[in-house]
């Protein structure tokens, strides 16, 4: 029996006895048992201070501040009891003691365990996708970030990919304003604090029902993270890749040399890893020479435009002769308002339409005139006819692409018209150790970067490697929104590009990042007298510094200094081709023939190779900054200008950010209530627009909001109240 049972069991008999029992085992770990540390807390420098706030007393401008000493001056907070003139009366939480500080040496803290109230300020935009949604860059500590995130996509993430800290010693990452070195004896604790807190948050932004979380580790804390899944996500089906990064290992006195690290893939739901067409290198069983089957793709469009009313111009019927072995042909686009059941198909033939599992009508993939032309080419094959049902597929451009440039030995056709080869690709599934030449760190991590925006960044990914890793869950959901909250250089974004140019896809991506500095960037700002508020050091911090400007270049096919980007995503690898030659016998001088090999070059990757880099890529992307707002401009309603980025996320990120109007605000994908004066108004807006997903309402009364939930089905109704706090309340521990 599990003790959540035994507790409710003890409930029904004694109070007593089940209070005394859950105060037992709350006071107990199982599971994995380490040292929790105490609640984070971050400085937030761009908060004006105000009475009341909890701060840091810092050190004078040019002095750097003794991490190292017990005495840490960065763990002693007071409470602000009045500012006048510049100066500020200050309590030390610890002792009670009275002292006075400038007020241009505090900073305000944001405890993870006390209330705060986030906004977020647009800074940047690059818009080359047309009517696409946008990819979104958040700068701000992740934790509150993703606490935000959950008001606007909680259950709604199709896949979370991280690459956290590693925990190596290497003052990579910090915990409590503070960098995290080797001789940190609660280091893993600390760690594993860090990482439970931020992993909880995740799962409540996954998608239940299919999603994945994905966690890139090394040797470091492999072992401890493996349990945390376990602990965290008891009901998914958990595996771990081990990924080669660098074909050349690096060398360590003493240890066998590493070129690989992990890969952690929680699935969730009925999310599985899927089959797909891969290169040799790519299976399992080296000495299979078996090939792989020809892609072929379902006909029937997924998404937001797979149905007859999103695409009716993709809404008709295909003939195939009565026995089902035969293309005949299709015929012209229902009109909007006719029935499909009146449409009557030609003597000799049935009519198949697109029609989804759930009984939905749905949409073809290509318009009628283009459907005939790919036929005609043999790109369109038929399957089984069940009754007037049948699963009709089509060869996506890649392949056909490959078929037209001479990739397969085309031997005749098959009866409904499809193309028959000899060289066909059938599909597997990647095992857990993998050796892909494009997954190499430094040629397609480091180096590629540095092409883009120079050496600003060290030991990104491969792009191709955060590519294919997502790939195996994201093929078939060409909608899909992914989040990584430890953004770094901002190769899952690139990555999530590479996969919409391959299918013409429309994936989201939230990327979280901060704007820290290195270690040794901040001795040397410090130093120099700067702080984190003085537009130097805000300069040269990742978010600004190393992701945005990453994600702008990619897009619009620019280097940092507005130089054409080099080369295509073809990925160009050497390998050994076999062919057959003559060669001069030395001790006879006689010629013979015999096979020889030659250095080629070829992309790994021939669907993308004449996607140029400098052709960047049709997409959109806007960069916020998340702030931290006064409790009182929020609930004055004096903050909406900070709020409503929020609202457009939780709307898809398409169009523009509705802001504050005196009754309701209408946009393209959803729609503010403010006052319950204009309510009849605004239902029949809404009721009007058929691409409003997102509705909000402004109300404190609940049986108002349940009332207008009934009057507008079909949205996806969120409720705000008039204060605005208790919307967006951010309490991280409770």
């Amino acid at each position: 029996m599990r003790l959540e049972d035994l507790m409710e069991r003890a409930a029904k008999y004694d109070e007593n006895l089940a209070r005394d029992i859950k105060d037992y085992v709350h006071g107990r770990k199982y599971g994995l048992v380490y040292e929790a540390s105490k609640p984070e807390f971050v400085r937030m420098w761009k908060k004006p201070v105000v009475r009341g706030d909890i701060v840091n007393i810092l050190p004078p401008r040019g002095v750097m501040e003794d991490t190292k000493n017990e005495d840490d001056s960065s763990e002693i907070v007071y409470k602000v009891i009045g500012i006048s003139e510049g100066v500020a009366t200050l309590r030390n939480e610890q002792t009670g003691e009275t002292v006075t500080a400038s007020a241009d040496d505090i900073v305000a803290l944001a405890r993870f365990d006390k209330p705060i109230y986030a906004g977020l300020k647009e800074i940047g935009r690059v818009e080359r996708g047309g009517d696409k949604p946008y990819h979104v860059v958040i700068n701000g500590e992740n934790y509150h970030a993703l606490q935000t995130l959950v008001y606007a996509y909680q259950g709604q993430v199709d896949c979370i990919y991280i690459d956290p800290p590693y925990n190596t010693g290497a003052t990579d990452w910090k915990y409590n304003n503070n960098y995290v070195g080797k001789d940190d004896k609660y280091r893993h604790s600390k760690w594993l604090t860090f990482m439970e807190d931020r992993l909880r948050l995740a799962k409540k932004l996954l998608n239940p029902k299919d999603s994945v979380l994905i966690v890139t580790i090394d040797e470091k804390e492999y072992l401890r993270l493996g349990l945390l899944l376990e602990q965290l996500f008891p009901e998914a089906n958990i595996q771990m890749v081990s990924t080669v990064i660098a074909q050349n290992a690096s060398s360590r006195k003493g240890q066998f040399s590493r070129s690989n690290e992990y890969i952690y893939f929680v699935s969730i739901g009925s999310a599985g890893v899927q089959e797909l067409p891969l290169s040799d290198v790519w299976r399992p069983n080296a000495d299979d020479k078996r090939a792989l089957e020809l892609r072929w793709a379902d006909l029937i469009r997924c998404g937001d435009n797979g149905t007859r009313r999103r695409s009716p111009k993709c809404f008709y019927p295909i003939l195939v002769s009565s026995d089902g072995r035969r293309f005949v042909g299709a015929d012209k686009p229902l009109p909007p308002n006719m029935d499909r059941n009146a449409y009557v198909p030609p003597k000799g033939t049935i009519a198949i339409w697109p029609i989804h599992k759930d009984g939905i009508e749905g949409a073809w993939g290509y318009s009628y005139d283009n459907l005939i032309e790919i036929q005609k080419k043999g790109y369109v094959k038929l399957g089984n006819l069940r009754g007037d049902k049948m699963r009709i597929t089509y060869l996506t451009s890649g392949i056909q692409k490959r078929v037209e440039e001479g990739k397969y030995e085309i031997i005749g056709y098959n009866e409904d018209g499809s193309i028959s080869s000899n060289s066909e690709f059938r599909s597997i599934t990647a095992g857990t150790l993998w050796n892909i030449p494009s997954h190499n760190a430094s040629r397609n991590g480091t180096e590629l970067l540095k092409s883009i925006i120079g050496k600003r960044f060290d030991y990104p990914k491969s792009l191709y490697a955060v590519k294919d890793t997502l790939q195996f869950y994201l093929a078939n959901k060409p909608n899909a929104l992914v989040v990584d909250f430890f953004a770094g250089s901002g190769t899952t974004l690139h990555a999530v590009n590479l996969l919409n140019v391959g299918d013409k896809g429309k994936r989201r991506c939230i990327l979280v990042t901060n704007n820290e500095v290195s270690e040794d960037e901040e001795k040397s700002m410090t130093l120099r007298g700067l702080r984190p508020t003085d537009d130097a050091w805000i300069g040269i911090g990742i978010a600004r510094f190393v992701t945005w400007p990453r994600t702008v270049c990619s897009i619009e096919g620019y280097d940092i200094n507005g130089m054409p980007l080099k080369g295509d995503y073809g990925c160009a690898t050497e390998s050994y081709e076999e062919f057959d030659g003559e060669v001069t016998d030395p001790n006879t001088g006689k010629k013979k023939r015999k096979k020889l090999f030659e250095k080629v070059k070829k992309p790994f990757y021939p669907e993308l190779a004449d996607h140029k880099m400098s052709d960047g890529f049709e997409e959109n992307a806007i960069f916020f900054d998340l702030e931290y707002l006064e409790p009182s401009v929020v609930s004055a309603d004096l903050a909406f200008d900070r709020i409503a980025p929020i609202l457009w996320l939780a709307g898809g990120c398409e169009g523009e950010i509705l802001q504050r109007q005196k009754g309701y605000v209408i946009g393209e994908t959803y729609a503010v209530l403010f006052d319950p004066r204009y309510t009849t108004r605004f239902v029949d807006a809404v009721s009007e627009n058929k691409e409003i997903k997102t509705v909000f309402i402004v109300t404190d009364a609940a049986e108002r909001y349940r009332s207008l939930c009934a009057e507008l089905p079909g949205c996806r109704v969120m409720q705000l109240y008039e204060s605005y706090l208790r919307s967006f309340e951010i309490n991280a521990i409770g």
